[in-house]
């Protein structure tokens, strides 16, 4: 299965998006900021493509917003 790469503009906003995933009941994984991407942040979350949208409208739900999200 492919995952989906979250992006956001900094660290911080990645823990907050990390905690506002895990309350909404969707997995997902904190990582490295691949080197082929550009981000502010060296840090991003994996998702399972089958959550990509239950995971954007939780973060939308909470304003949290993706800077770029990766397919």
């Amino acid at each position: 299965m492919s995952n989906v790469i979250l992006l956001f503009p900094s660290n911080s906003g990645t823990m907050i998006a990390t905690k506002t995933l895990r309350d909404s009941g969707v997995a997902a994984k904190v990582i490295p900021t691949p080197a082929s991407v550009q981000s502010a942040s060296n840090l991003c979350l994996s998702i399972e493509y089958t959550a990509e949208v239950d995971a954007l409208a939780a973060l939308k739900a909470a304003r949290v917003s993706p800077s770029s999200v990766v397919r």
